[in-house]
């Protein structure tokens, strides 16, 4: 089996309204059905949760691979959807795969291909099995930043993941209004703050800042270590002096001998400086604070479990960790328990081992660290802290610097003020993970409340958009349309045929009709308005790339690519170009003498279409004219006119000769330019009548550019 085309198309495109991959097979043996006890050997060898029933692996191949495809990249994809299959002859197989990273999809395909071949064979995993999951697995969403774009989706804010290598940022807005983050650190995290990151650092910064703080000790060698030990007082923390996610951390040990045994684990070669604490009362909290404001606590709690008294611990945790809200790595809210030398001391310490059965209801702590990547759970807790409490995390982060912060306190009683004593920080962190608290309250809207305070004063992120798509017309008027923006005073990104643009200035040259180049500009802080031209090639190549835009146009649908890339009519055509009049959000503007066009406006509010039509107009344009919609006419001739009509009134109105790029009228279709031209520029702000002297901008500038138009 093979891969004998791969098209990545993003959202917008003929496929869905989401982004996601067109993966053709070849050589496939459709009704082969693999063994299902070698195929669960071979998904159990991947380090990972896959959503996968018995049912699924009894398929034929014709209904495995895409069953597979889809558990395969569950991790990189926002929302649930489903694959499916397209095309299916005798020996090839071409499948739609919804996924949100084209390199993922990719990864995907090329480990199916690889364990097929290697079942039909009657090969194990190897060397090369594990090589292609880790390019797979690299691709998956982050925690953090899935559940933050998922928040953006719901509150109408775009966003897109911006390719980092192993380290991507998540763009939320557009263009000037754009926001970057990593994780929970954003791109106005001040210099001065990553101190906080550095433990030792913290606890210098913060010492005589009236912080409650725990007795510390840094030590670089073990013998150090134990005297530390023996002036704090047993038991003691042993800890990294940076780092996070609970790694490295051992809690509660109380002998000499535990203190070495944990030394010797330490990586000492990435962390040679080590932390010694007193093991203090109290329970782990997690408090959120972003901006300045405290907007959630959670209550870490460690891994544990109560015994059923029927099976050895080795089984039980086997139970709890298939949980399917549990996970390895960071691929699920929480974590499976490692099973470990860590856990088999801390048994041991009970007087129990994984082969041990304790009798029902016996309580068994399964880690001392209170960290959810260590397969711990929390509680909320964000209404109980008590106003001081509140005050002073407030004011550590006033004191880091920082604008987004996760405060580790030990508190006998949150719900106590810490100065009346039993509450500690422990540490801060810079780029705190979100997930104690969505553990702890999975319905709360803390995502959302995080986006809106990001996004301040444009609680959309959004920029003026509009998308023009047809078979001829189309790099005119969407250059005209540039024109008329940026005379508005507005940095415009322009996408076209002839190149891109910013502010008339070209950036790239080339044929950019498509979303690509489209989602490029959006991507820069400088561009606060976009035009982008969608040819047909781009829309089949890669999708559109935009969810949606505040208007979009369809000029016209001709014959001039039938027959080309399997479009057999004009209907394959508009049914193409429709895609653009789907993504149209407050004005999509018709070519009412097109039927195949008009036939678009079906389904909308009529209030939301304009049509543009060639004088006197057609039935359709007369009817949308006398119901008080927007309706625009023109005429090609010397002395004709481009006449705007909304709201039963003519408002404006221009003769062709007095638009400088028709050559005094010569150049009749500069005409249907202008008209959609007029119409998609009303659309930026339809809560406003247009402004009579829209004419004077479409005085294009002289030289080539005007020559191009």
């Amino acid at each position: 089996m093979q891969i004998s085309e791969f098209r990545f198309l993003r959202c917008g495109n003929l496929c869905a309204p989401v982004s996601g991959a067109v993966i053709s097979f070849a050589n496939v043996s459709m009704s082969e059905q693999l063994n299902d006890v070698q195929l669960n050997a071979w998904l159990r060898c991947f380090p990972t949760s896959l959503r996968l029933s018995q049912a699924d692996l009894k398929q034929p191949l014709a209904l495995l691979i895409p069953r597979l495809l889809l558990a395969f990249t569950d991790q990189a994809r926002l929302q649930p959807a489903s694959a499916r299959r397209l095309h299916q002859r005798d020996t090839s197989l071409q499948i739609w795969l919804p996924v949100d990273d084209h390199l993922a999809a990719q990864a995907a395909a090329v480990l199916i291909t690889h364990m097929v071949e290697a079942w039909q064979l009657g090969k194990p995993p190897d060397a090369t099995t594990a090589r292609l999951w880790a390019s797979l697995s690299s691709r998956f969403w982050n925690q953090t930043h899935a559940h933050l774009a998922r928040a953006a989706q719901q509150l109408g804010i775009p966003f897109h993941l911006v390719d980092q290598g192993q380290q991507p940022l998540l763009q939320l807005g557009q263009g000037c209004q754009l926001r970057l983050f990593r994780e929970t650190l954003t791109d106005r995290t001040p210099l001065f703050a990553q101190a906080a990151a550095n433990k030792e650092a913290l606890h210098l910064l913060l010492l005589h800042r009236g912080v409650p703080l725990p007795a510390q000790e840094v030590v670089t060698s073990l013998e150090q270590a134990l005297a530390a030990a023996e002036r704090i007082g047993w038991p003691v923390v042993l800890k990294p002096a940076t780092g996070g996610k609970g790694r490295g951390v051992w809690v509660g040990l109380s002998s000499p001998e535990a203190l070495r045994q944990a030394w010797q684990s330490q990586d000492l070669d990435s962390s040679p400086r080590q932390l010694v604490q007193p093991t203090l009362p109290g329970s782990d909290h997690r408090l959120l604070v972003m901006e300045g404001q405290l907007l959630a606590t959670a209550q870490r709690q460690p891994a544990s479990l109560c015994s059923d008294g029927l099976r050895p611990l080795r089984q039980q945790i086997a139970a709890l960790n298939a949980d399917p809200e549990r996970g390895v790595a960071y691929e699920r809210l929480m974590n499976q328990v490692p099973v470990d030398g860590r856990l088999n001391l801390l048994l041991a310490e009970q007087g129990l081992s994984l082969d041990t059965t304790p009798a029902a209801g016996t309580p068994v702590l399964l880690s001392r660290a209170a960290n959810i990547s260590q397969g711990g759970t929390a509680i909320d807790c964000s209404e109980q802290v008590h106003p001081d409490n509140r005050r002073l995390a407030e004011d550590i982060a006033q004191l880091i610097g920082a604008d987004a912060l996760g405060l580790d306190f030990i508190s006998q009683d949150i719900g106590v003020s810490w100065r009346e004593g039993g509450t500690w920080l422990l540490e801060a962190n810079l780029s705190p993970g979100l997930r104690p608290h969505l553990v702890a309250n999975p319905q709360s809207d803390l995502c959302q409340r995080i986006v809106r305070r990001w996004l301040g004063a444009s609680p959309q992120g959004r920029i003026p958009t509009a998308l023009i798509t047809g078979s001829v017309g189309k790099t005119t008027t969407s250059r005209m349309l540039a024109h008329v923006l940026g005379s508005t005073g507005l940095r415009v990104g322009l996408s076209s045929s002839t190149g891109m643009e910013l502010d008339g200035e070209e950036i790239a040259s080339g044929d950019v009709a498509g979303g690509g180049a489209a989602l490029h500009l959006l991507m820069d802080r400088r561009v606060e308005a976009l035009v982008a031209e969608i040819a047909r090639g781009g829309l089949l190549k890669s999708g559109l790339g935009l969810e949606r835009a505040d208007v979009g146009a369809v000029l016209n649908v001709l014959d001039n690519h039938v027959g080309m890339e399997g479009i057999r009519s004009r209907d394959d055509l508009a049914h193409i170009k429709a895609v653009v009049a789907q993504a149209a959000d407050r004005l999509l503007v018709l070519n009412a003498d097109d039927p195949l066009v008009l036939a678009m406006a079906q389904n909308r509010d009529p209030a939301s279409v304009a049509l543009v039509g060639e004088a006197p107009g057609c039935a359709a344009w007369q009817a949308h004219r006398k119901a008080g919609h927007l309706a625009v006419s023109y005429c090609s001739d010397p002395d004709g006119r481009i006449t705007l009509h909304w709201h039963h009134e003519e408002l404006l109105e221009t003769y062709l000769r007095d638009i400088p790029a028709s050559d005094l009228g010569a150049i009749g279709t500069i005409a249907p330019a202008a008209a959609f031209t007029a119409a998609l520029a009303c659309g930026r702000n339809r809560a406003t009548q247009p402004d009579p002297g829209w004419v004077a901008r479409f005085r294009l500038p002289t030289g080539p550019q005007q020559r191009s138009v």
